[in-house]
């Protein structure tokens, strides 16, 4: 419905007369007419009684009472977007994964700088559970300009994704640790200080339902493979990570990280209602990276994405060497 008409609405109401009226907002007395049996008949109801001067109706009289206010909610609302920065590159768009977002401080460093140099900078985080599509895409496609890609390797130095050249990956390094599993306090395996994963050939592996962590799906069928099976994997539909991981597993195993206890994974207490984590001998480490384009054109990008690169690179002699980490994160 075209606002204007509840402006030729409200001066008719005022004027109470078709020809005052139409002179008023300078258009002919027949338009005005067809408007608002147009706007009566959109409405399904009477607006005005056929009387000299013209009359409102009871719907009449409700319709005035909300016409201003839509007509000053316009106004704010145009007034209000007018303080907005136009161009494209004065918004970041980055995948919400909460609560694990909390844990990336170099987001959350980053953020700060570029806010600082780029004033009017709005960097948001975006819920795009139902796009349908993987971490890649969303980023190719424009929906996002930052998405997460975590990825599993056999060895200890983190193994970046390959990625078309138009794209770039940056290593989060609060996100890297050894891969463990959590089975449900009542299995057989809860007893068992370690595992490997071939010990697990039988077992029904559980991950949340989402493309976020297609990558990471692909890479444990292709490490559990090299093992001479091929994993059970259920994907479960949940609303949120916090969801998933505070509900009991049943029989499913929880396929998880090894991080520093001082980023205070949230969801460590919701696990271990229900869960024992357990080591996986094989020595796998699961590794996440922020994943966007190269864009000559938007600086703002680039500069977070290089102080993204210079978190990661501070922070890579303290991870990488020292594995002792003492608290579980989910993936």
């Amino acid at each position: 419905m075209d606002i204007d008409i509840y402006r030729e609405f409200t001066v008719l109401a005022t004027h109470r007369s078709f020809v005052s009226a139409a002179r008023d907002l300078n258009m002919s007395q027949p338009s005005l007419s067809r408007h608002m049996n147009a706007f009566a008949k959109e409405l399904g109801c009477q607006l005005f009684y056929e009387t000299r001067p013209l009359s409102l109706t009871a719907a009449g009289e409700v319709v005035l009472k909300y016409a201003g206010k839509i007509i000053r909610d316009q106004k704010n609302m145009l007034a209000e977007l007018d303080q907005l920065p136009t161009a494209l590159g004065n918004r970041i768009l980055i995948i919400d994964l909460f609560p694990t977002n909390a844990l990336y401080v170099g987001i959350n460093e980053a953020t700060k700088l570029a806010k600082q140099k780029y004033p009017g900078l709005r960097v948001e985080l975006i819920n795009m559970d139902s796009s349908g599509m993987n971490a890649q895409q969303m980023v190719e496609m424009g929906k996002i300009d930052i998405s997460i890609e975590t990825t599993i390797s056999d060895g200890l130095p983190p193994v970046e994704p390959k990625v078309p050249d138009t794209l770039q990956t940056i290593w989060i390094p609060e996100f890297h640790g050894e891969l463990v599993v959590g089975v449900a306090k009542d299995s057989p395996l809860a007893t068992q200080p370690t595992l490997k994963l071939s010990d697990l050939a039988q077992s029904r592996f559980i991950l949340q339902a989402n493309r976020h962590s297609e990558r990471f799906r692909e890479d444990f069928i292709r490490i559990c493979s090299a093992r001479g099976f091929y994993p059970n994997i259920t994907l479960v539909p949940a609303d949120s990570q916090m969801e998933f991981y505070g509900t009991h597993p049943g029989d499913g195993i929880h396929l998880l990280t090894k991080v520093d206890r001082k980023y205070n994974p949230l969801i460590s207490s919701l696990l271990k209602q229900y869960v024992k984590i357990r080591s996986i001998e094989d020595a796998c480490y699961v590794d996440s990276y922020a994943l966007m384009n190269n864009y000559p054109d938007r600086p703002e990008l680039e500069f977070f994405a290089e102080h993204l690169r210079q978190h990661a690179e501070a922070m890579r002699s303290e991870v990488c060497p020292d594995q002792n980490a003492v608290d579980i994160d989910g993936c």
